[in-house]
């Protein structure tokens, strides 16, 4: 029990359920099995007094003559005991407000399944059905496509994903769970190994004929596979080209380019204020800094430079270069297929 299981709003929803849809009552019984806590605190403190209220209120109003709506079990239990609950019922509703993998609508799977030739004379040798009611917020939510997914903070429709669930034909049940009971029997350890080696060898198969470089430094420092045809730029040609070309459009990202990733202060610093400078000063060059911030975060950090561009949001704001006279050099349109620069 953690105050991340959702069991009180698992309780409010199925008392909703017997509110809204009274021939459940006297019909339907919710047992929740808690694992005792791992931990004290107040919160955890909180929601086991808002729990055992809920129990209290929901037996008091539709409890009576034998029948308990809720069923709480606030103890250990064994294996066993687990696996006959899970046989027994018709449901199982798991709603976390968050978690992890989760693998307890799985073993219900399983054990509805039961095992083959198990009891060939009983009840479990008909079709075998399971019906579940997940919360979104858990790990295996996705896996299970016949499962219904509920938002466990709202009550109402949970409500009604129970009620849809132990009323849904006995065909669609069985349905359901044979696609469950596909996915889980096939995705085991075993599975999810053999598709882990298979991934790997087929991102390393042809790298045997790539080339490896190291970049960066210290924390930074990976290496990185390329095609063989790559070469690294020659400071010496590059220099050489600049100082040849007649115009220039130099980007220049901001994060993890001109500022550091882990810096705390992402504001320019004087020493980045006057090499963007420089280069703006230069009639030649036309000069933009791409980002993903905003247009108030990047330009009043850059608002000493004139003649500057900005491209802000990942280009869904744009800030056209401004000479001295105040006339755009460079105009910027917007399309679908992405930037068209036309040159005034």
């Amino acid at each position: 029990m953690d105050i991340f299981k959702g069991i009180n709003l698992k309780l409010l929803a199925f008392e909703h359920l017997l509110r809204l849809h009274p021939k459940w009552q006297g019909r339907a019984v919710l047992v929740q099995i808690a694992n005792p806590a791992r931990g004290r605190g107040r919160d955890l403190e909180a929601i086991q007094t808002e729990i055992q209220e809920s129990c209290r209120r929901i037996n008091g109003e539709f409890g009576g003559n034998g029948y308990s709506p809720v069923v709480f079990v606030d103890q250990p239990i064994t294996p066993a005991e687990r696996i006959a609950y899970y046989t027994i019922a018709e449901c199982v509703i798991v709603t976390p407000v968050r978690d992890g993998m989760n693998l307890t609508p799985y073993e219900y799977i399983v054990c509805r399944h039961g095992m083959k030739g198990s009891q060939p004379d009983s009840d479990s040798a008909g079709p075998r059905k399971s019906m579940l009611v997940v919360s979104e917020f858990i790990g295996c939510s996705p896996s299970l496509s016949g499962a219904i997914r509920v938002n466990p903070w709202n009550t109402e429709a949970t409500a009604e994903a129970m009620n849809e669930a132990i009323s849904m034909s006995e065909a669609e049940k069985q349905l359901r769970h044979e696609k469950h009971y596909r996915y889980v029997s096939t995705h085991d350890v075993a599975y999810w190994s053999r598709s882990f080696l298979q991934d790997l060898e087929r991102c390393c198969k042809d790298h045997f004929r790539r080339r490896c470089w190291g970049i960066g430094l210290g924390f930074g420092f990976r290496v990185v596979a390329l095609d063989p045809n790559f070469r690294k730029l020659n400071v010496d040609s590059i220099v050489q080209a600049y100082e040849m070309a007649k115009s220039r459009v130099i980007l220049l990202d901001y994060d993890g380019t001109m500022m550091p990733q882990t810096a705390i202060d992402k504001r320019p610093s004087a020493e980045v204020i006057s090499i963007v400078n420089s280069l703006c000063n230069d009639k030649k060059n036309v000069v933009f800094i791409v980002s993903g911030r905003g247009r108030d975060s990047l330009g009043s950090g850059f608002r000493p430079v004139r003649s500057l561009g900005l491209q802000q949001s990942m280009g869904t704001s744009l800030d056209g270069v401004q000479m001295k006279t105040g006339k755009p050099v460079v105009n910027v349109a917007l399309t679908l297929d992405g930037c068209i620069w036309l040159n005034q």
